[in-house]
């Protein structure tokens, strides 16, 4: 997050990597590591001096700053040795207040019961994967955690994971999770056609905490992910994502019956 966010400013002020370099007096290469994510994130006064030279304003500057202090501590994820893209897809589920989700394979992460995500064997350690999924699904059981927003596409529903027990006892827990106030779910029936975002693929925007941040779209792709924090191309993320809920079932009653008809189908078959 903090090296994309260097990136961003950095080139809307214009400045080349080796002007930020001179001013910190450091080599070219360090500039280009700093915002590649790589090494430990640079010091409160030194990011500050690159920040004021990029013309970032006081509370842009307070933000990044947090942002690397945070970085530099220990998390609980650390114990999990995961891949630096899925720490951070770990630390923007816990830094945001409001995602956003649109699945076209398989049900958003966050909604998964351990059955489902055991039967889709993702992972050549199951029982950690599954651990690290239920202190993230946690996120959503503190009235502080962030709202969530997703929209499935129907046939992820009638695609079956596991046995036929496993889902319908997976419709059974979206139904409850519908029913918070604080999740948002949609589904795009078949009759509606493709979804404008399934070109996209699974995806997530981030609305962050500290809201001098700009959202971070993260991407799924098939050798990881992706983050995206340009703002222009997080902008045209939103608008497909606008599109799709356009096509899927209105929060509330509407979703709930097109659940439950599913959810009908699972447990006669």
């Amino acid at each position: 997050m903090l090296a994309k966010h260097l990136q961003m400013l950095r080139e809307r002020a214009g400045r080349s990597f080796a002007q930020a370099a001179d001013r910190l007096g450091v080599h070219h290469t360090t500039i280009r590591r700093m915002e590649q994510g790589l090494g430990r994130p640079p010091r409160p006064p030194d990011l500050r001096e690159l920040l004021s030279f990029y013309g970032a304003d006081a509370g842009e500057v307070s933000a990044l700053v947090e942002l690397a202090e945070r970085a530099s501590g220990r998390n609980w994820w650390d114990e999990y040795s995961l891949s630096e893209s899925m720490a951070d897809c770990v630390m923007l589920e816990g830094g945001a207040t409001r995602i956003r989700a649109y699945a076209p394979w398989e049900v958003p992460a966050l909604l998964q019961t351990e059955d489902y995500a055991r039967a889709l064997g993702p992972d050549p350690d199951p029982d950690r994967w599954l651990d690290l999924l239920k202190r993230r699904q946690a996120v959503l059981d503190d009235d502080a955690g962030p709202l969530l927003w997703a929209v499935i596409d129907e046939p992820v529903l009638h695609w079956q994971v596991g046995s036929p027990g496993i889902m319908a006892d997976q419709l059974t827990h979206l139904l409850e999770m519908a029913a918070r106030p604080r999740v948002d779910l949609r589904v795009v029936p078949f009759d509606a056609g493709p979804s404008p975002a399934a070109r996209v693929g699974t995806c997530s925007v981030y609305r962050l905490r500290l809201r001098e941040l700009t959202d971070i779209v993260c991407v799924q792709q098939l050798d990881g992910l992706n983050f995206v924090a340009k703002p222009s191309a997080v902008t045209h993320y939103t608008a497909v994502l606008d599109q799709t809920v356009g096509k899927a079932t209105r929060r509330g009653k509407q979703t709930r019956l097109l659940l439950e008809r599913i959810q009908d189908h699972w447990r006669a078959a």
